[in-house]
């Protein structure tokens, strides 16, 4: 199947998700996303793709990129990385992919998902609503990632790791330090944290729906200040950066992430010590 994000072609198998690579193919697909990825990823850049799925930001950043390093730990999106990498053999060799889930330290969990492995729904923060949970794998953190592969230079990391983040960001110090503050383009998942939370307090699966299903239709939040307070605790280790940024280029502070941590329900964030003038890449309008 041959798709085209923004003006490069690429060649993929679209295996089991051949509806998503369709909708990606068919419409302007998230423009804040590639206007990110044109402005901090040159030619010089190595970049980390943590939670690169079936590989469309690992092949777009390739393009570009001297060199992108693609973490996926589920088993479908890693074959079928594997497999879309190998379809586009001009790039290919900037390419290298590993089958890792990346977390705050070094242990066993069970990676969950919706339904079925591959569907972009795969997370090791455990909901009651997954019906699939059987594949055990061992996490490590970001510095021990970068240690055992002997990855000196980073400089740009993508992370989409559908709830892992929230493990991830306290903890990211050391690693980022090392690679000296590569730009972060971090996507946020808060609903998956807050099923987190419904799993972890209330046992029960059918009251877990129901409590849900009530959160969903009132706006309620019964866990509200438990992820508020590990929201606030989440950028200490990212307070090295100059800048931070709204997916759609607004400019934010940490003091307003302190103020507003709920805002991450509604954009991505970029951490970086590169000034970016969004307005000249982006033309819709600011959240």
């Amino acid at each position: 199947m041959q798709i085209q994000l923004k003006n490069q072609i690429f060649q993929v198998d679209p295996g089991q998700n051949k509806h998503y690579w369709s909708y990606i193919n068919s419409i302007d697909w998230e423009p804040h996303t590639f206007a990110i990825f044109d402005h901090f990823v040159t030619s010089n850049s190595v970049v980390l793709d943590i939670g690169s799925w079936s590989g469309v930001l690992t092949l777009y950043a390739a393009k570009t990129a001297k060199e992108v390093h693609a973490l996926d730990p589920d088993p479908v999106c890693f074959s079928e990385l594997n497999r879309n990498v190998e379809l586009n053999p001009a790039i290919a060799d900037k390419i290298k992919i590993y089958q890792t889930a990346i977390s705050d330290k070094k242990e066993t969990v069970r990676l969950s998902a919706r339904n079925q492995y591959g569907a972009s729904s795969s997370s090791i923060l455990e909901r009651k609503r997954d019906t699939e949970n059987s594949l055990e794998l061992n996490t490590v953190s970001l510095a021990e990632f970068l240690g055992n592969e002997n990855i000196q230079t980073v400089d740009f990391i993508k992370m989409d790791v559908e709830g892992a983040e929230f493990r991830i960001l306290p903890t990211i110090g050391k690693a980022i330090e090392k690679v000296k503050f590569p730009t972060l383009y971090v996507s946020f998942h808060y609903s998956f944290l807050n099923e987190n939370m419904y799993h972890k307090y209330i046992p029960s699966k059918f009251l877990n729906k129901v409590f849900m299903r009530l959160e969903n239709t009132f706006g309620f939040s019964i866990f509200k200040k438990k992820i508020r307070k590990e929201i606030q605790h989440l950028f200490k280790d990212v307070k090295a950066y100059t800048y931070i940024y709204k997916s759609d280029g607004t400019r934010i502070t940490f003091d307003d992430l302190q103020r507003n941590p709920e805002m991450i329900k509604s954009t991505d964030l970029v951490f970086t010590n590169v000034e970016w003038d969004a307005s000249t890449q982006l033309s819709f309008p600011s959240e």
